[in-house]
Formats: structure tokens, sequence, C-alpha cells
């Protein structure tokens, strides 16, 4: 007599901190990472000479105390220099932030379903996205925040490595 045996496969069950990290990405690329840059474009011919105005006034107030050099001036420049790439390649750099939002926010939906691939995604759209201000605004003004920025995916990159045991 032939048995016929049904094995039923139990879904696996998300860990904590992979759902609590999959929130803080839908957040962080959701909202800083879509919605921000969509507010900036909508807004920033509007604002854009008065940030300009601030930008050039702190400069000359540093350089009038005689603060050519140091963090604080660098930054103040650096922000001139920023206003003026984004001025010039506003809808490329608005353009690049959103797919690559696009494209992080999809990778994390994947991973909350426990799906591997997503970790790539996340990753290869991550990484990228590290490149659009470098590439599109000004390397030597934006390096420190993208640096910054590197950091903090690093992380994230690491604690979903840490998870991959939990996808398939």
């Amino acid at each position: 007599m032939e048995e016929n045996v049904t094995t039923i496969e139990v879904p696996k069950k998300r860990p904590t901190f992979l759902t609590v990290l999959c929130i803080l990405s839908f957040i962080g690329s959701g909202f800083f990472g879509l919605i921000q840059p969509i507010y900036n474009y909508a807004t920033f011919e509007s604002t854009y000479a008065e940030k300009m105005q601030k930008a050039t006034e702190a400069l000359e107030q540093m350089e009038e105390a005689g603060m050519e050099s140091g963090f604080f001036y660098d930054m103040a420049a650096n922000g001139v220099v920023q206003l003026k790439a984004m001025s010039e390649n506003l809808e490329a750099i608005t353009g690049a932030n959103c797919l690559f939002a696009l494209l992080s926010l999809f990778g994390v939906f994947l991973m909350f379903k426990l799906k591997k691939n997503g970790f790539y995604l996340y990753t290869f759209a991550n990484v990228f996205w590290l490149l659009v201000p470098l590439a599109l605004i000004d390397f030597d003004s934006m390096i420190t925040w993208t640096l910054v920025g590197a950091a903090i995916t690093a992380l994230f990159v690491i604690m979903y490595a840490v998870n991959l045991k939990h996808m398939k």
C-alpha cells in the first residue's frame, strides 16, 4: 500500500527586528527619499532667491569677522555651490532621487515579504543613490554629507544582511 504524504509549508514569521528595519526604511526612503525631493522641486523657484541671499550674506558676515576658513565657513560656501548646482540640474537631481527612492522602497517591500532579492535591490539602489549628489551637484561640496549618508546606508545594509537567513 502506497501512502500519499502531503507536506504543508508553514509560512515563515518575519522577525521583529526585520519589521522595525523595514518600517524605518519605508519612512526614510518614502519621506526623505521621495516626498522631500518632490517638495523641493515644487518650491525651489519660489525659495531660491531668498536662500541664495541668506547664504551669500552669511559668507560675507563670516569674511567680515575674519572667519574665511574653518568648518562653518566651508559649509556656508558649499551651500552656495549646492544652490547654484540645484538651480542648473533640478530636474535631473529630482528625477534621480525619485528613481532610487522608488527602487529602494520596492526593495524594502520585497524584504518585508521575506524575499532575498529585495536586499540586493535595496543595496544597489542605495549605493547608486549616494552617487547622485556627487555627480549632479558638486563632488567637493557634497562629500561630507555623502560620507554621512554612506555610514547610515552601510549600517542598514549590514542590519539587513544579518536578516538574510530569514529570507528566501
